[in-house]
């Protein structure tokens, strides 16, 4: 009989503790006396995270699942927040510095060290104003030329798209952001609000939202830098969901539906949606999200109430750990 090390050309390596290896490898664990194996997984799965330290939904999110930054949002009863919070993969942790503006419904863009948060509703109605974010306190910057909220945001701190949301109605507005003011920009196919949003700012994707008048949509749309596309929809037609990942690799998930709160949890791969058979253990509309197509965070949003809950998403074809067994 053939040893690993005759096919392979290498004997099994020996660990005190299972290492994070590539999908295929095989070492042995000797303080558990097993052989492991990196598997891939068939589909994804979401698991609990640390709840938020202020429950919250319409709220601002962005970074990654082991890194994220949550600020802005409406509690319950209805009054909004400045507060900031950060995610070390484990905890919320609140930080001192709040925003300089208490709103809901704002857009986000960035990492957890440089965020940027634009638009939203405030006591006073729709909200143009601006802020970033360097890792320990907000400054205000340039506002957008349209005051609106529940818009998407797409980029990072300093190159980043603000695309549709609510004025008096939904718009197809779109605005670029060049790290020093907003200007103008080419309008999406379909006005509306409540979008997910994922990619760069050369490198955008769209999806989902709420229509004029008050239908759900489940269009997506692509952005190359010049011009917008129109691509395959959503399974599930919603608003007010929450994506991450990037134009060819995208995470959809929660929302609602026009009749329900939506757990419902999707993948794109530059061409169509797939429905994953994983959905959020909490269904919601209005949360944050941010991370990556096979390592998304979802936290915040709304079920009959403000939320704290966090939930985390492995997947799929991400590689998880398995014994291998006689049986």
């Amino acid at each position: 009989m053939s040893t690993y090390k005759q096919i392979y050309g290498y004997t099994i390596k020996s660990v005190a503790s299972d290492p994070t290896f590539d999908e295929g490898q095989v070492w042995y664990n000797n303080a558990t006396y097993a052989i492991k194996l990196a598997a891939a997984t068939t589909a994804g799965a979401w698991a609990s995270g640390g709840n938020l330290n202020t429950a919250r939904y319409a709220i601002g999110g962005t970074g990654t699942q082991t890194a994220a930054l949550a600020f802005a949002g409406e509690g319950t009863p209805q009054i909004n927040t400045n507060a900031t919070e950060s995610y070390n993969g484990t905890s919320w942790t609140t930080l001192p510095a709040t925003m300089n503006n208490t709103r809901s419904g704002t857009g986000s863009t960035g990492i957890q060290t440089a965020a940027l948060a634009f638009g939203g509703e405030t006591p006073g109605g729709r909200s143009s104003s601006s802020e970033s974010w360097n890792g320990s306190s907000w400054t205000a910057t340039p506002s957008l030329n349209t005051a609106r909220n529940v818009t998407g945001g797409i980029g990072t701190q300093t190159a980043a798209l603000a695309a549709t949301g609510t004025t008096a109605t939904r718009v197809a507005t779109v605005e670029s952001w060049n790290g020093s003011t907003w200007t103008a920009g080419t309008n999406v196919n379909t006005a509306r609000s409540g979008i997910a949003a994922s990619g760069i700012q050369t490198a955008g994707l769209i999806f989902g939202g709420q229509l004029v008048p008050n239908a759900m949509s489940g269009e997506t749309e692509s952005w190359n830098g010049s011009a917008w596309t129109t691509l395959n929809s959503l399974n599930t037609s919603r608003s007010s969901l929450a994506g991450d990942g990037t134009q060819t690799l995208a995470l959809a998930f929660g929302g609602y539906t026009g009749t329900a709160n939506s757990g419902a949890t999707e993948t794109w791969n530059g061409t169509s949606w797939t429905s994953s058979p994983a959905s959020m253990s909490t269904a919601r509309y209005l949360l944050g999200g941010a991370g990556t197509q096979t390592a998304g965070l979802g936290f915040g949003g709304y079920t009959t109430a403000a939320t704290a809950a966090t939930e985390e998403f492995t997947g799929p074809g991400s590689p998880v750990t398995q014994t291998i067994t006689t049986s």
